[in-house]
């Protein structure tokens, strides 16, 4: 059976492994601190939509500016381990895909960070930013981060695991297995994985590091970035930063763009 993009990292976010590594109460980044400051006055106490929301990473922050909040994961295993980190806090099971359980226009702010929509082919990625545009209400935002194509890591070779020295006899056989058994895995995925990427004009899905080679991941220029989502309505000349929290007008190297991308307010809407 040939497998798709979708199912490979589908499977790799089910992993019991990687949804207790996304439930460690991991900070944000400045990029998404910056992003966050910059819709927090025109969202407060509206209603937020957390999407990809993994193992609870933004929720604190989200819920800092609205407690009219909901969190979604096409991950059963994430929204599960987000219930229980916050109890009482709105989760469900939904793909971003398509969500009908919302209303055209019943948000204020969208969120979907961690590179999160690039772990879909690009159709899927396309009709991704066409649903959230519905949901949103007219000059509501959407904050998200993607993989940048102009990075140096997307042209970055076969990586291996990290490996510290210890004097402790011990400690280093641990240690010394553990590398093995993970360089084994990320061989292992790689040869599996990398035949099935694609890179086109406009953007590529590469089989990235991350997971050990287990996933295959969406990335593209910060100008094909804002092209897409002026063709799914948003307004032109989406605001991006950069890794360490910058504004960032043209291109940039760093391996992840952050953006605030706007709804056209009604008055505006064609």
């Amino acid at each position: 059976m040939v497998e798709s993009i979708d199912s490979i990292n589908m499977r790799t976010m089910a992993d019991a492994a990687v949804v207790a590594h996304y439930a460690r109460p991991w900070g944000l980044s400045p990029a998404e601190e910056a992003t966050f400051r910059r819709v927090a006055a025109e969202a407060k106490d509206q209603p937020v939509l957390d999407i990809g929301v993994g193992g609870g990473r933004t929720v604190q922050a989200l819920l800092g500016i609205s407690r009219d909040y909901l969190g979604i994961d096409y991950s059963p295993g994430m929204v599960e381990a987000c219930r229980r980190r916050f109890p009482g806090v709105r989760f469900e099971h939904a793909d971003a895909r398509a969500m009908p359980q919302l209303a055209d226009g019943s948000i204020q702010l969208a969120v979907f960070s961690c590179n999160g929509i690039g772990m879909v082919p690009h159709a899927d990625r396309l009709r991704i930013l066409r649903e959230v545009h519905r949901v949103l209400r007219p000059g509501g935002s959407f904050v998200f981060s993607t993989h940048n194509r102009n990075s140096p890591e997307y042209r970055r070779g076969f990586r291996f695991p990290r490996m510290q020295w210890s004097p402790n006899p011990l400690r280093l056989l641990v240690r010394a297995t553990r590398f093995g058994r993970d360089t084994v895995r990320r061989l292992r995925n790689r040869r599996r994985f990398r035949p099935m990427e694609v890179h086109a004009q406009d953007y590529a899905v590469i089989n990235d590091v991350c997971h050990d080679y287990g996933t295959m991941l969406y990335y593209v220029t910060l100008e094909q970035q804002r092209r897409q989502l002026v063709d799914a309505g948003f307004a032109p000349d989406a605001e991006a930063w950069d890794l360490d929290g910058r504004p960032v007008s043209g291109d940039t190297r760093h391996d992840s763009i952050a953006l605030v991308a706007r709804k056209p307010p009604a008055c505006d809407a064609g």
